[in-house]
This record gives C-alpha cells, sequence and structure tokens, in this order.
C-alpha cells in the first residue's frame, strides 16, 4: 500500500529512515542561553557603555570657588561657608542611593535633591547637586569629599573624590579693664587689648566714654597702638581725677585687620570695624582728715598726799603666852565689885552698858555729837593690820562678859541675876510689910 503523504513543513528530512520534528532547534537555543548564564555569573562585573565603576564624577566648590580655590583670600572667621558638590553619571547605566560625605567641613548637614541627605536615583548621563552650609573656623580646614552609590547591573558600588577646603581668617579684639585707687579722688585705669584672631590687627584705638579721662597712653604715649600681632596684647592706661564717689568705666577698643574676604557667593567682603568693650567699677575715698593732737596741760599745783602709815609688822598686835595663863583683865571702865553684900540691882543694872540703839541717860547716841561738842576735822583712816583686827576680835575673858555679850546684850545668866536683883527687894519689902502688920 502507498504511505501516506506528509507535510514537507511538519517535518526535516534526516538521515535515511529517520524524521526529526521541529522541537529540536528550540532545546539547543535553550541550551545556549543556559550556559551564557553560566558563563555570565562565572566572571567578574564588567563596564555597561564603556563607563564601569568609574562612571560617576564629584566636582566640589566653596563659597563658588573651585577645589581649593577659597584658601585665598579666605573666609572670614565666623562667616558663612557655602559647599556645592555636583555628581555626574557619566554611563549609560543608573546609580541609586548616592551619599556624599565631607570631613573639611564637620557638623554640617549635606542636602541632595528632594531635601534628603542621598541622591536616590541617577540616571545615566545626568547631573545632581547637593549643598552643604557652615561657619568657617579659624585656622585651614581642607578633605578629600567622597561620594558613593550602587549599580545594580553590575553589582557594584561606585565611588568618586574631589579635594576641596577653605581657610578661615581674621583679626579679633578682647578687651580687659582694671581700676586702682591711688589716693583720694585719684585713680590709675588700665585697659589691655589682646589679638585673639590669626592676623594682625591695625590702628587700635583705646577710649572710654563714661570717664573721658584726660589722656589715654598707650605705647609711644599715643591712645592708638598701630599694630598688634596675633596672640599678643597692648596696654594703655590713664589717670582718672574725680570728686569721692563710684564710678564705672566703660571702655572701648577698635580696629580693623585690612582683609577682604570671600562670600558665600563668591564676592569679595569689605573688611569690617572690630570692636571690643569691656568695664571696671571703684570706689574714689575722700581727703584724709589728720586729728591735731590736744595741747599739753599746765602742770598742777602739787596737793598734799594723804599720809602713808607703815605696815605693822605681823605678831605686833599678838598677845604673849603668858598672859593667857592670868585670870581675864578687867575693863578699865568697868569698876570692880567691892567685896561685901552684894549691890543693889540698880547699881548693877548702871554698870551694864546698854543694849545697841538705845543711849545711856546724858550720853548722846553713836554719830550724833554733843550740842557742846567742837566739831573737829577727822583724821584719816588708817587701816589696821590683819592681826590687829583679829585680836579686837577675840572676846574678852571678864566677869562683865560673863553677864553680857560682846554685842552689849544681855546673857542668860545675865538675864537671871537682873531678875534676881528685881525680885529680891521686892520680896525683902513684902517681908518687911508683913511682919509690922503682924
Amino acid at each position: 500500500m502507498p504511505r501516506p503523504a506528509t507535510s514537507i513543513s511538519g517535518v526535516i528530512i534526516g538521515r535515511p529512515g529517520r524524521i526529526r520534528t521541529g522541537r529540536a532547534p528550540a532545546r539547543g537555543i535553550l541550551l545556549g542561553l543556559l550556559l551564557c548564564a553560566v558563563c555570565w555569573s562565572s566572571v567578574a562585573p564588567t563596564s555597561a557603555d564603556g563607563s564601569g565603576t568609574r562612571g560617576l564624577a564629584l566636582d566640589v566648590t566653596v563659597n563658588t570657588r573651585p577645589g581649593l580655590g577659597a584658601l585665598r583670600p579666605g573666609i572670614r572667621t565666623g562667616g558663612v561657608v557655602v559647599k556645592t558638590y555636583r555628581l555626574t553619571n557619566r554611563s549609560g547605566a543608573d546609580l541609586y542611593a548616592i551619599r556624599v560625605r565631607d570631613p573639611a567641613l564637620p557638623g554640617a548637614r549635606i542636602r541632595c535633591a528632594g531635601g534628603g541627605d542621598r541622591v536616590p536615583r541617577l540616571t545615566g548621563l545626568r547631573s545632581a547637586r547637593c549643598t552643604a552650609t557652615g561657619r568657617a573656623r579659624p585656622g585651614t580646614w581642607v578633605g578629600e569629599a567622597t561620594a558613593a552609590g550602587r549599580q545594580p547591573y553590575l553589582r557594584a558600588t561606585v565611588r568618586a573624590s574631589a579635594r576641596s577646603g577653605y581657610a578661615g581668617v581674621g583679626a579679633a579684639l578682647a578687651l580687659v579693664q582694671t581700676a586702682r585707687v591711688t589716693g583720694p579722688g585719684r585713680a590709675v585705669v588700665r585697659y589691655a587689648v589682646t589679638n585673639t584672631g590669626n592676623r594682625d590687627v591695625l590702628r587700635v584705638r583705646v577710649g572710654d566714654a563714661a570717664l573721658t579721662p584726660a589722656r589715654i597712653a598707650c605705647a609711644g604715649g599715643s591712645p592708638v597702638v598701630a599694630r598688634i600681632a596675633p596672640g599678643a596684647t597692648a596696654v594703655c592706661a590713664a589717670e582718672v581725677r574725680r570728686a569721692p564717689g563710684t564710678y564705672t568705666g566703660r571702655g572701648r577698643a577698635e580696629g580693623t585687620d585690612g582683609l577682604r574676604t570671600l562670600g558665600p557667593r563668591g564676592g569679595r567682603l569689605a573688611p569690617p570695624r572690630l570692636t571690643a568693650d569691656a568695664s571696671a567699677r571703684f570706689t574714689l575715698p575722700g581727703p584724709t582728715h589728720h586729728t591735731t593732737p590736744p595741747s599739753p596741760r599746765p602742770p598742777q599745783p602739787s596737793r598734799p598726799s594723804p599720809a602713808v602709815v607703815a605696815p605693822v609688822p605681823p605678831g605686833a598686835f599678838d598677845v604673849p603666852p603668858e598672859a593667857l595663863d592670868e585670870p581675864a583683865d578687867v575693863p578699865a571702865d568697868v569698876p570692880p565689885v567691892p567685896p561685901g553684900p552684894v549691890p543693889p540691882a540698880a547699881a548693877l543694872l548702871a554698870a551694864v552698858p546698854p543694849p545697841p540703839g538705845i543711849a545711856a541717860p546724858g550720853i548722846a547716841p553713836p554719830g550724833v555729837a554733843p550740842p557742846d561738842a567742837v566739831q573737829r576735822p577727822r583724821a584719816p583712816a588708817v587701816p589696821r593690820p590683819p592681826a590687829a583686827r583679829r585680836q579686837q576680835a577675840r572676846p574678852q575673858g571678864s566677869l562683865l562678859r560673863r553677864f553680857v555679850r560682846q554685842d552689849h546684850t544681855p546673857t542668860g545668866l545675865g538675864l537671871l541675876t537682873a531678875l534676881f536683883l528685881v525680885l529680891l527687894p521686892a520680896a525683902l519689902a513684902a517681908v518687911l510689910l508683913g511682919s509690922r502688920r503682924n
């Protein structure tokens, strides 16, 4: 039987007796793609569009001056520093997450397009800008800024760097004012001016509007200092004469450094007027009044000095031992009692001295002079030695002291005796009267 006809487009004629279908070329193409992928992953990343990992470029300007152009004439210390970073993608592949770092501008925050601190995406053959703003610090600040991003097609990090910096220049003044009082209504005021910058300061003038001294003398006798080097100090002084009181000086120093520096937009800025202020408070005393010494008094006539009694030696008034063995002495003013019958009570009471404060008849009380007495000047009291006072204080061992104490008061025996002497005559009189009646 004859074989059925076959379409030419559906078969491929091969070796005799075999027919191959159209799926074989597809398998070969797939195998070739797999081999290419393996070969692609086994080799290092290569450049894309001829740029590779060097496809990123970085250019830096400082106050519009490229690179290190801001070193001269410099930026005034404390002035505004504006840095611009221009990023360029020189390849045809896009770059992602590009970030800039600059050690020459510490503390400044870098802002890129969109407000962030990095460029999210930089397409091929395009550019982007980032800026940073800060304050100029004294001295030279030079560093290498770097930019880094990702190239996903090459699975690599692309980098770029550029050197840039600036010089912070300028003079600065500092003033210290002191005052020292030198006398009544006078003081010396000192003004110490120091250049705290890194450039010379010129034509420094010192004044004090509060004190307005007649003359402020600096080096050479003038109130103007021609030049003060960085870190150096010039001293000026003035003598102030005022009325006594408290004053406050307000010194001021003015000068310039004559430097024209770069502004934030690249223009030249004129040198500013440098100033410094200080104050000092002091008190001026008044004139001192010297007191005149008192004039010497005329000599006074000498007055008679009171009689000086020589001290009595100890023991002068002591009683000798042999006198103590004798009977007690009887005062001379007391009459001895005669032997015989006991005298009447009236006579015995008359011999007893009255108590203190009661004067005997015919005798003036103590301290009252009798009418017929003649007033005589009293002699100065002569101090008695302690031995004499002790001797006087000793009780007398007389018979009268048994009836009357030393303070002139009767003792118990004295009272009994007086009572007996009073009652005995009354008893006798009663007996006599009774015998007469009988």
